[in-house]
């Protein structure tokens, strides 16, 4: 539910900002504010999360991001879009780690209760990866339908400023309807408090898995490819909609306008589909490299480098939707196995701070991506730096031929 929530405004995000009168290179000052709060609040808040309560930290994240949607359906410029972004980031950062560290607690906590018969047939891994396809439905319900509600609105001839209004009103809506169901079926036992001196035990917490994660010998690569990742994903996430705008125009051979949204959420939508489908291929392939992670890792972001770069110089509609589905069905392969390998390696009293110290990794390659590429396609075209992302992603999997495979590894 979550997920699908998220997936009514993807289609849709760039457009909008566009419709309000934004550049390629203010859209991507946007989304630098965007990914910088999250980045700036993401480790931090992990600790919070790990101290004082999953739920409560999840609850807190809805109600910050109801109040960046009301901001960002009544924002007219610049200034009020980027208070919108502040916000919006920041309920990014406050429920990171919860949800994927809660999951794996309470997956460990079933292998201990039912050792004789779960453990026999399900493993974290493969638990991961329906997780992820769970995840990918409700990205891809929601992107559909978050392409499909602007040609309604545009069609019903309903009264309202921008046809992209609707899917923030929406997603306003939904998020209330998951609090009040959060607050209802999720029971979170345990008694935090909330002195002034466990919050400073929160930030030393965090800073000392900071230092973890940058001296394990395992955990340091992944966050050295992390950041490498969050660049190419931002840059990806963020410009595709104004380059198939722009394709769609020159297939068409004129300067036509956005009539068709419902095309932007069906890709949208198929794009989570790939993504659903590789979580199961990456079963199937870990086997199929004998259960090693890391050479999972490598071959996938590596081949993925080389189809991105195909990808910035398609020029028709049907290559360039074939060439993004296929770069992030490549590009998400290795997902899981990373998941597995961070949470194999974390204690689990500080899980959600590592999970938030990978996400702040993501977060902080997305700003970079969002300054430096934000002006590169404002300037010299969105298929330049697409293919600086690809020739950065193949060079940084070559990271993971030196990180150790460790098939024992200490998580208790």
């Amino acid at each position: 539910m979550h997920w699908m929530i998220t997936g009514i405004s993807i289609p849709i995000l760039v457009l909008l900002f566009q419709s309000r009168g934004l550049s390629l290179q203010d859209i991507g000052f946007v989304m630098a504010v965007w990914v910088g709060s999250t980045a700036l609040l993401e480790v931090p808040l992990g600790g919070v999360a790990d101290r004082y309560g999953r739920k409560t930290t999840y609850l807190l994240s809805l109600l910050v991001n109801i109040m960046g949607c009301c901001v960002l359906f009544y924002a007219a410029g610049l200034g009020p879009l980027l208070v919108a972004a502040l916000f919006l980031g920041a309920s990014r950062a406050i429920y990171s780690g919860t949800l994927d560290a809660w999951f794996y607690d309470s997956f460990q906590l079933c292998l201990v209760a039912d050792s004789d018969n779960l453990g026999r047939t399900l493993t974290f891994h493969k638990a991961q990866a329906w997780v992820n396809i769970s995840v990918t439905v409700g990205l891809a319900a929601g992107s559909v339908f978050g392409g499909w509600l602007p040609d309604y609105m545009a069609s019903s001839g309903v009264e309202i400023a921008s046809i992209y209004d609707a899917n923030i009103a929406v997603v306003i809506a939904a998020n209330i309807v998951l609090l009040a169901i959060t607050l209802r079926l999720i029971n979170e036992a345990g008694d935090q408090g909330h002195s002034v001196q466990a919050e400073f035990m929160c930030f030393r917490t965090s800073f000392g898995v900071i230092t973890k994660a940058f001296s394990h010998a395992v955990i340091r690569r992944l966050m050295q490819t992390t950041i490498v990742y969050g660049a190419v994903l931002s840059s990806v996430e963020t410009f595709w909609q104004p380059y198939l705008l722009g394709v769609m125009q020159h297939s068409a051979g004129t300067n036509v306008g956005v009539d068709n949204i419902t095309a932007f959420g069906v890709i949208a939508g198929l794009y989570f589909f790939m993504s659903s489908l590789s979580s199961l291929c990456s079963i199937r392939l870990l086997t199929f490299v004998g259960g090693s992670h890391k050479t999972l890792l490598f071959a996938t972001r590596l081949f993925s480098g080389a189809v991105l770069i195909m990808m910035a110089n398609s020029s028709d509609t049907m290559s360039f939707s074939a060439l993004y589905l296929l770069f992030f069905f490549c590009f998400t392969l290795g997902n899981s196995s990373q998941s597995v390998l961070i949470n194999d390696n974390t204690e689990a009293r500080h899980r959600s701070t590592m999970l938030s110290v990978s996400s702040l990794m993501v977060t902080s390659g997305a700003v970079c991506a969002s300054l430096l590429f934000g002006v590169v396609s404002e300037h010299y075209g969105i298929s330049l730096s697409w293919v600086m992302c690809g020739v950065g992603l193949m060079a940084s999997s070559v990271l993971f031929v030196f990180m150790p495979e460790q098939r024992e590894l200490a998580t208790r």
